[in-house]
């Protein structure tokens, strides 16, 4: 069969890793450097430019390629044969049982590394089999598990010691109808990979930490140096911060959620509305995964991270203690800062107008941690194609990850217990004795929260049957913190996303899902598991969730103690019919990619996006674009 020509991925097709590293501007006339690392290249990340070929070559060579795939057909609705099969699976998923395997996996805490996520992989491991079972089917449940370097809090604490004496309690209140919160986690807030230390420095105010937030500040002849940086959450990673920070030689950071881009100014704050009170941490990673994600130390591997990346594992973790902080924390030392007016866009949502510094905040940042090399557990089921164990077998991936920084209702369980919703509507096809024409591994990753650990491990270590066989990726990690669909996808993969939407309703408006979404489909970047399988092995990938209409952040209660079953129940999705339509989407999109002998790449929306990269491409070298003019630096 023909299948999938530039579905292998459009970055491995046509090199784009490897040669689009200048591109060619029509509007000067001459070809200009592209300063832009590329991640799916990363072994070959330390070794310079690459020259591009002409425009006309580049023309040609896309027109070789494509040309096939208009050959390629498939119905853009379900055919006679499908319409039978998608309707028994679309029967399946229920919100009661997507609210039972939330509530379960939710009743723990369940870090990277630790017991509560030990029990959960063993919790997902046993439903993904009872949903699965299927006599003759050949449904097997694959656990595995890599070692790597995990981080755990001992001590951390924030003082002010001028103007006034003042101690941080960092911790988050317990809320009496929030039976979850009152556990040891609510007590040690953190930054996984923050360097161990103990520093007394004036703070200075950086706004969100980005490049143009530092240059910023030196314009107006203020310096980090030697000081406490305090950041605040939102447009970007965390860890771009803290290294953008490190760079220019900041002795700690603190990062804070401020009320503007996650707190009050939104709207009503938990337990009475979806945004984050004023003691809700958001804790993360602060490893330096733009530059190599996973495991730092690469402990399960033969290749280093020097190796597969380019960078030594010290050089992907801060060197300078890290801690996050909640507003109601981080007020008495903003409040307390003097030096020049802060620019209009460093403004927060706190009542009194910004300063920069440096001081007259003094404070003292302590962290004490310990840095563990521990298994964690990648769980997947495997359904078997027609053509499994022959070399004429192909695969299509699904996952979600498992581990969560406390008790992860909708970051990442919604999307576990929507996996598990789409695993009992396979399975009832299976039963009916249905098989996929291509082998499907559904899979829950452990890990993720660190760094995407676990989904890179499992990625690296069947890097060359992936390359050989897997022909699309279906990620959902919070699949369920509202109810608008943000969607990014691959370019050959985007009519079929879009083709499945239409299939569905939305429970609120009642409308078809495409037309409730709208059909937007996000660039994907990073940022979660499809990233290994994405950027490094260059398989067509699909990220899904439901979050907050019209939010430009992450929902209120991101990785807090609060994003609990009580938030998901009292707040996120009350009658658990997003987490159902999610469990439908997914499953659809696996279905139609598993089971059509032949599944339609559709060329216009390749060679479009290809132009619409190339464009990026010179904004980003022109400042214009999101790297602002630093994609050297990051």
């Amino acid at each position: 069969e023909v299948e999938w020509c530039a579905g292998e991925g459009i970055s491995r097709t046509l090199g784009v890793c490897g040669v689009l590293r200048q591109t060619w501007s029509r509007r000067r006339g001459r070809q200009s450097e592209v300063a832009l690392r590329c991640p799916c290249t990363q072994r070959n990340a330390h070794r310079g430019m690459h020259h591009m070929p002409s425009p006309r070559i580049l023309a040609l060579v896309t027109l070789l390629i494509l040309l096939p795939l208009a050959a390629l057909s498939s119905p853009s609705s379900p055919s006679d044969e499908e319409k039978p099969l998608e309707k028994l699976f679309l029967s399946v998923p229920s919100a009661a049982g997507a609210r039972e395997t939330l509530k379960d996996i939710t009743g723990y805490d369940h870090l990277a590394g630790t017991e509560g996520c030990r029990k959960a992989a063993l919790y997902v491991r046993n439903k993904l089999a009872s949903a699965l079972a299927a006599p003759g089917a050949g449904v097997v449940v694959e656990m595995h598990t890599p070692e790597v370097l995990l981080q755990y809090p001992v001590e951390r604490s924030v003082s002010m010691v001028a103007p006034e004496i003042w101690e941080a309690p960092l911790t988050e209140d317990i809320v009496d109808s929030d039976t979850t919160s009152d556990t040891p986690w609510r007590n040690l807030t953190f930054n996984a990979y923050s360097a161990n230390g103990n520093v007394t420095a004036e703070v200075v105010y950086a706004n969100y930490g980005r490049p143009d937030d530092f240059e910023a500040l030196e314009g107006l002849g203020v310096t980090v140096k030697g000081k406490v940086v305090m950041v605040r959450y939102g447009r970007g990673f965390r860890g771009l911060k803290v290294m953008n920070a490190e760079r220019r030689g900041a002795a700690a950071v603190i990062i804070y959620s401020d009320p503007a881009d996650d707190g009050f100014t939104q709207g009503k704050v938990y337990p009475d509305g979806p945004w984050r009170p004023r003691t809700g941490v958001q804790r993360g990673s602060a490893q330096f995964a733009s530059l190599c994600a996973g495991d730092v130390a690469r402990i399960y591997s033969k290749a280093s991270a020097l190796d597969l990346c380019g960078y030594a594992t010290e050089d992907l973790v801060p060197k300078i203690p890290v801690l996050p902080m909640s507003w109601g924390d981080a007020e008495p030392i903003l409040r307390r800062l003097g030096g020049a007016d802060a620019p209009g866009g460093f403004q927060g949502g706190l009542d009194f107008p910004y300063k920069l510094g440096p001081g007259p905040s003094v404070v003292r940042v302590m962290v004490e941690s310990t840095m563990k090399a521990r298994a964690i557990w990648n769980v997947c089921a495997v359904v078997p194609g027609k053509h499994y164990g022959t070399e004429d077998d192909r695969m299509v991936l699904l996952g979600n990850h498992r581990d969560a920084w406390v008790f992860g209702a909708s970051d990442p369980n919604s999307g576990t217990s929507a996996m598990i919703e789409v695993a009992k509507g396979i399975g009832r096809l299976l039963r009916k004795g249905w098989r996929p024409h291509r082998t499907m591994k559904i899979c829950s990753w452990d890990g993720e929260e660190y760094g995407l650990l676990g989904s890179t491990a499992w990625g690296e270590t069947y890097e060359e049957e992936l390359r050989a066989k897997a022909v699309s990726y279906f990620n959902m990690d919070v699949a369920v913190a509202g109810t608008e669909l943000v969607v990014g996808a691959s370019p050959s993969l985007e009519k079929l996303v879009r083709e499945a939407a239409a299939s569905l309703t939305d429970p609120v408006s009642g409308k078809p899902l495409l037309e409730a979404w709208g059909g937007l489909i996000r660039t994907l970047g990073t940022g979660s598991d499809y990233t290994v399988f994405l950027d490094r092995i260059g398989i067509p990938s699909v990220d899904l969730a439901f979050k907050p209409q019209g939010s430009n952040s992450s929902y209120g209660l991101y990785h807090s103690v609060y994003d609990s079953f009580s938030w998901m129940e009292r707040v996120g999705d009350p009658a658990f019919e997003y987490h159902a339509l999610a469990a439908r989407l997914w499953g659809l999109l696996a279905i139609r990619a598993a089971g059509r002998s032949v599944v339609e790449v559709h060329p216009p929306t390749v060679a479009g996006r290809l132009a619409l990269y190339l464009e990026e491409l010179q904004e980003l070298r022109a400042g214009r674009g999101v790297c602002e003019g630093h994609c050297f630096e990051i």
